[in-house]
């Protein structure tokens, strides 16, 4: 059976109240990874976030694992949470539609199966290396995708904050961004975390604390991107695992990403 070591920290910021969600559910055949991120300029984010988180911990704990189709499972959930989420405040006068950002990770069997919407990502490492990472539904993201604009100007041009799909708001439920990857390899490595921590500090350099557990290295990770962020740091979440006993591997490495 595969085994690891889990990780977590949540971080309120220089903010009035922490927006962000996170979670790991584990069982004795899957093990699943969400971080949702409410979007702080519509009412409700937090509620929106935690609808999310919500939705996903029924649903996990409803299926019968391992779960046959993962992604489908996965796209299926979103769903669900993008329905609720919009009922939230729809009764309200006028109506208000609470928005969140999601990304989550199911992990079983050896292989590893995620979606997301927003700017809330998932980082992949294998032997200390960036192996995959989410691409984020933003407008600058687009424009690094294009070569418009550098990595690193990503992280102070204006319309940085601005997110195309979300879950939440009045309009139908956005296309879902998926991937997955097989065989996992002891000490590969996923870490979900909300904008506020990759924003502040490069995630993957999680890889550079040797010697410390996943939690220690997590906690170190989100109270640095806190300080750099001061005195106007966002929330900050970070939610990660290591792989320390992979399953046998039955399949050659894959990894494909689909819109």
């Amino acid at each position: 059976m595969i085994k690891f070591d889990k990780g977590s920290a949540s971080r309120i910021g220089n903010r009035s109240m922490n927006q962000d969600r996170g979670c790991i559910l584990e069982n004795d055949e899957s093990l699943l990874i969400l971080v949702a991120d409410g979007m702080g300029g519509h009412q409700g984010g937090e509620l929106a976030a935690q609808e999310a988180m919500n939705c996903f911990i029924e649903s996990f704990n409803q299926q019968k694992t391992p779960i046959k189709d993962p992604i489908l499972f996965l796209e299926i959930t979103l769903r669900e949470a993008h329905s609720r989420i919009a009922l939230l405040g729809s009764k309200d006068n006028p109506p208000n539609y609470p928005r969140t950002t999601c990304v989550v990770c199911l992990i079983q069997e050896n292989n590893a199966y995620w979606a997301h919407l927003g700017d809330s990502r998932l980082y992949m490492l294998r032997n200390g290396e960036l192996h995959s990472r989410t691409r984020d539904h933003t407008y600058i993201e687009e424009l690094f995708q294009n070569e418009v604009i550098s990595e690193d100007e990503m992280l102070t041009h204006p319309m940085r904050n601005y997110v195309t799909y979300c879950l939440g708001g009045p309009n139908e439920m956005p296309p879902i961004t998926t991937g997955h990857t097989e065989n996992l390899q002891e000490n590969d490595m996923f870490l979900l975390c909300s904008d506020g921590m990759w924003g502040s500090l490069d995630v993957e350099n999680i890889s550079k604390l040797g010697g410390m557990n996943i939690d220690t290295a997590i906690n170190r990770m989100a109270e640095e991107a806190e300080r750099i962020g001061h005195p106007t740091s966002d929330n900050v979440t970070l939610m990660g695992i290591n792989v320390i006993k992979p399953d046998a591997a039955k399949n050659e490495d894959t990894l494909e990403i689909q819109g």
